[in-house]
């Protein structure tokens, strides 16, 4: 059973996260630890613990995420190495660090698990996607029980999975706002004011979302908007023309790509 959750790392997936963990059922002994005590806002902000060291007390937590950038991952674990519990479920939500690199820098025979969600999980909506060598069944139904309060889980079969659903899923919130700000900017070349260019992007993605979740055939709803020598026509042969689809593909293959990588310079 959950009780002591130290949380490092104060960005802007912790935000997320403790967001989350705020609309569960279950109340938890939370410790923030950040090594920018401005920080201490997020910490009042959600009526947790907060700390800018790695002091035992706090470090003997039955989850530890790890919410930090993937480079600081050497002197994070070397820091909190002597104070991690054996019954610890370490969670890494770090881009790019892979299970064994993690394990390496741990003295401790304790569970590790590879995580990766999206910033939609402060509001029920993110899947974690989940990997690890380690993860016992009595631990996996521990993660599950707590995890499944307010976000869907997935376990992936082997770890490069996590690689490519940080490139698919993790980054995925930026894909589709990129995409809003583009019909934005849209409505406001055409002469349509800022406001009024948020309210129709937003109104336009979110009918259209409900859509999609009717009819999962994507074709038959294009077919549907798009008459043949119709203005939708006139738009999807340019973005055909201009292989907006492939350009696409190809970032997010080298986001993958970076991904795999992330730590090589």
């Amino acid at each position: 059973m959950i009780k002591n959750i130290s949380i490092i790392g104060a960005g802007n997936l912790a935000n997320a996260i403790l967001s989350g963990i705020s609309r569960s059922n279950n109340s938890y002994n939370i410790t923030l630890i950040d090594i920018d005590k401005n920080k201490k806002n997020l910490a009042k902000k959600y009526n947790v613990n907060f700390s800018n060291n790695y002091l035992n007390n706090e470090l003997e937590s039955d989850l530890v995420f790890l919410v930090v950038k993937p480079k600081e991952y050497k002197i994070l674990l070397k820091k909190i190495n002597p104070f991690l519990s054996k019954n610890t479920i370490l969670l890494s939500f770090m881009a790019g660090v892979k299970h064994d690199e993690i394990e390496s820098h741990i003295d401790k025979k304790i569970t590790i698990v590879r995580c990766m969600a999206n910033l939609t999980i402060k509001n029920f909506k993110s899947y974690i996607f989940y990997f690890s060598k380690s993860l016992g069944k009595k631990n996996d139904k521990i993660f599950q029980d707590f995890f499944s309060q307010f976000s869907k889980l997935k376990k992936c079969k082997i770890e490069d999975d996590i690689d490519k659903l940080t490139a698919l899923y993790g980054s995925g919130p930026a894909y589709y706002v990129f995409y809003n700000k583009i019909l934005r900017e849209s409505f406001i070349k055409m002469g349509y004011s800022q406001k009024d260019s948020r309210e129709y992007t937003n109104d336009l993605l979110e009918g259209t979302t409900t859509l999609i979740k009717e009819n999962n055939n994507l074709d038959k709803i294009i077919d549907a908007v798009a008459s043949k020598g119709g203005t939708t026509e006139a738009a999807l042969s340019e973005f055909k023309k201009n292989k907006i689809n492939k350009m696409f593909l190809k970032g997010i293959v080298n986001a993958y790509k970076k991904s795999k990588n992330i730590l090589k310079k």
